[in-house]
């Protein structure tokens, strides 16, 4: 997740290129998807991001979230979104807003990598272990999910110094709604096939 007040990116510098796509929902929906048409950002390891801009920030909408993550399926690369309430504690229907994917291209080579989840014994909830990656720095400022299927249960990326760990979103619906009913695969060693795209500089 990446979190700014510059919408605009007039200060984009010339290496990261922005791609906008505009998600007008025409029903009530509390997940959606769209094409971004750009498959060979992971074929050629190019690393990206996403930035879900409000239309209009609002008191209705003060206390929304707006989760996503890159799905890459049959070599074409897709965004999922979905709406949290944070102050009630569901999922609510989309709202109108923009999503800006921001592409670095040239990257510096040591400044990313693209990660698997790791288990232990201890650790119940998968994690990426960021001291064997980056030696000098281990607070990465970008981190970017990709997953292969459209099933999991949405969750949050918690990041400490040394380590990123999975939160899974609790919802308050009673399991009644489209995201509990259908997104309910969890990541385990026979499931893991999702990747972060950690970048550390830009």
């Amino acid at each position: 997740m990446v979190v700014g007040y510059n919408t605009n990116f007039n200060f984009i510098l010339p290496n990261i290129e922005v791609i906008k796509k505009h998600c007008y929902p025409q029903d009530q929906c509390k997940f959606s998807s769209m094409e971004l048409s750009k498959n060979e950002l992971i074929t050629k390891n190019i690393p990206f991001f996403g930035i879900p801009v409000f239309e209009n920030l609002n008191s209705q909408n003060k206390s929304l979230v707006i989760g996503h993550n890159f799905r890459n399926v049959d070599d074409e690369l897709k965004i999922d979104m979905y709406s949290y309430c944070s102050k009630d504690g569901r999922y609510v229907d989309l709202p109108k807003f923009t999503f800006c994917t921001l592409i670095i291209n040239d990257p510096i080579s040591n400044a990313y990598e693209l990660l698997p989840f790791k288990f232990s014994i201890l650790k119940k909830k998968p994690f990426i272990d960021l001291k064997k990656k980056f030696v000098s720095h281990l607070n990465p400022k970008y981190v970017s999910l990709c997953l292969s299927k459209d099933n999991y249960k949405p969750f949050f990326l918690k990041q400490k110094t040394e380590q990123i760990k999975l939160k899974y979103v609790d919802c308050n619906c009673g399991k009644t709604c489209f995201v509990c009913i259908n997104k309910t695969l969890g990541i385990s060693k026979s499931e893991n096939d999702i990747e972060c795209i950690i970048y550390n500089l830009l």
